[in-house]
């Protein structure tokens, strides 16, 4: 499910002062920043973990039940909802919530009017934005439908289309919240939201299911159930937000001077452009994907059943998985930045908080890769039914290579944005999703191949980009990237932990539960991934300087000892 985690985190690099209750007036309390910020972060942490959770709970029940051909329809209608979402919302909570943090430094009554305006201004603009996408997604429904080579998808597409308008208004009110550091009610709707779509979905797609509907109607209603969800998440925004005005004293507006809404208007434009337009380009591509797959499959001759089954193996099995490796990747980057940004006066120490960050980034992408990739099938099916996890496996094991460079692509994105140099992922995002396209309407056309197009385009975009990213950040650190470090020994050592866990599967499996010999399987990997990564020296000082507390050596020279820290 979307989150708006990294749009809060986008917040935490402003230097704002935050109010404090004094004695019936508000005085600026620095002193009360790291305590507002660590209380943010860690109801924020705790909501998406229960999100994620409730995210797969509702996904693996809802899999199995509907089976591919019922996924393909659900999948089908979540990519074009997906695409509106990112349009509508990806970068005017980011502008607001910068716009309030910055006003945070004002005089009281000034600072709550301007407070004020720019929550009514960014709300009436998302009222808009989400009744206009909600009318052209449910008019527009059966068009996408066509689009997509399904014309049967043209009902879960409308039944998705009312959580739009929800999320538009649940996400101004939250970027306002963000921009005033209150992350309390967020965190609550966020995970509301996500409780609400896991019983709304399965209880009516239960239903349907009872009922036997067709199987796209059955999509359908569990679709419905996640505008269900999305529609609570937004009553809880609305309910908080009585509380929040009186906890923050925001006053009430003494009305806009002449073009002042414009003004304000035009200043949220400015910062929410470049971060819609990043934020869209993959979610574009997922959408393009969604017209081009099913078509091009029935165009190498295969039945148009058959190919809306293998669209919903490869989007609801293959990919869900695919995702979960980065997971450990994004939290590094988002407390890398501010440690990048703080070494950019020392430019050699820069270069080697770069070059660390990226050997560890590639020394956790690749065994992820390696590892899922031999294992495809016996982690699908930890999860799904065998006959679900025996289509998908074969997706998955090419797909799989892909980890390694989206792990790498989010490092890079994160180094370039904590150098000043943000505007470079747009490029390399704009170039993988035209790379991604033509692969996928080439490869997907030839019978042999035929679905197995789509992981290997995803391959490819994902490679183009990062080797795009890592360009652009030698050009604009100057740091030598060691690709010898980067790549050679921990590819080895992923090599030797695919084998090992592979080995071991196979000596486990006929002794053990599943579940039991594919657990033990991935520790030996591990175990032997770590073994094998030290004899052969891939791990060195810069990467041992990364764990906290730890400090390098002083006797060993500064340009070759580790450079990082414990901030």
């Amino acid at each position: 499910m979307i989150s708006d985690n990294n749009k809060t985190l986008a917040v935490g690099s402003e230097k704002q002062m935050y109010l404090h209750s004094d004695g019936g007036g508000f005085s600026m309390q620095k002193k009360n920043r790291s305590k507002r910020f660590l209380y943010g972060v860690l109801f924020l942490s705790v909501s998406n973990v229960l999100t994620k959770f409730c995210g797969l709970c509702l996904r693996v029940p809802l899999t199995n039940t509907l089976g591919d051909t019922g996924m393909a329809y659900f999948n089908l209608a979540y990519a074009v909802y997906k695409w509106f979402y990112m349009i509508s919302t990806a970068g005017l909570p980011v502008a607001a919530a910068i716009l309030t943090a910055r006003y945070a430094e004002e005089d009281d009554r000034l600072r709550a009017v301007k407070q004020r305006r720019v929550r009514n201004v960014t709300l009436a603009a998302f009222v808009v934005l989400g009744i206009l996408g909600a009318l052209c997604m449910w008019f527009g429904a059966p068009l996408f439908a066509y689009l997509q080579h399904a014309g049967d998808a043209q009902y879960a597409i409308a039944a998705i289309a009312p959580a739009l308008f929800c999320i538009c208004v649940a996400s101004a009110l939250r970027g306002w919240y963000q921009g005033l550091e209150c992350q309390l009610p967020a965190s609550i709707a966020q995970v509301a939201e996500a409780a609400g779509k896991l019983v709304c979905g399965l209880w009516f797609g239960g239903y349907a299911v009872q009922r036997g509907y067709p199987v796209y109607i059955t999509a359908a209603y569990a679709v419905a159930g996640l505008s269900v969800g999305t529609c609570l998440g937004m009553a809880v925004m609305l309910i908080s937000h009585p509380f929040v005005v009186r906890r923050y004293a925001i006053t009430k507006d003494i009305g806009y001077a002449g073009g002042h809404w414009r003004a304000l208007l035009r200043e949220l434009a400015v910062i929410a452009l470049p971060v819609t337009l990043s934020a869209s380009v993959m979610s574009l591509s997922d959408m393009l994907d969604s017209m081009t797959v099913i078509r091009r499959l029935c165009s190498a001759g295969i039945a148009h059943d058959e190919a809306l089954r293998l669209y919903g193996s490869y989007t609801a099995l293959a990919v869900p998985m695919f995702n979960l490796p980065p997971i450990i990747i994004y939290p590094i980057t988002t407390a890398l930045i501010p440690v990048i940004s703080a070494a950019r006066d020392d430019s050699e120490k820069c270069r080697r908080i770069i070059r660390t960050s990226l050997s560890f980034t590639a020394m956790i992408g690749l065994p992820c890769a390696a590892g899922m990739s031999v294992m495809a099938e016996p982690l699908l099916r930890l999860l799904y039914r065998s006959d679900l996890a025996k289509t998908a496996a074969p997706l998955l094991s090419v797909l799989a290579l892909a980890v390694f460079f989206l792990c790498m692509l989010a490092m890079s994105n994160a180094i370039l944005q904590a150098i000043g140099a943000a505007r470079y992922p747009l490029r390399s995002m704009l170039l993988g999703a035209a790379v991604k396209f033509v692969s996928a309407w080439i490869l997907c056309g030839y019978e042999k191949v035929g679905i197995l197009g789509m992981p290997i385009s995803t391959v490819l975009c994902y490679l183009t980009m990062a080797v795009c990213n890592l360009y652009y950040v030698m050009r604009a650190s100057g740091a030598a990237v060691p690709f010898a470090r980067l790549l050679i020994r921990p590819a080895l050592a992923a090599l030797l932990c695919a084998i090992g866990a592979r080995a071991a599967y196979g000596a486990l499996v006929p002794h053990l539960l599943h579940a039991a010999a594919v657990l033990l399987s991935v520790g030996i990997g591990g175990v032997t991934y770590l073994a094998a990564l030290i004899a052969l020296g891939g791990i060195d000082r810069e990467l041992l300087s990364l764990i906290p507390g730890r400090t390098a050596n002083r006797s060993v020279d500064h340009k070759t000892s580790g450079a990082l820290t414990e901030p």
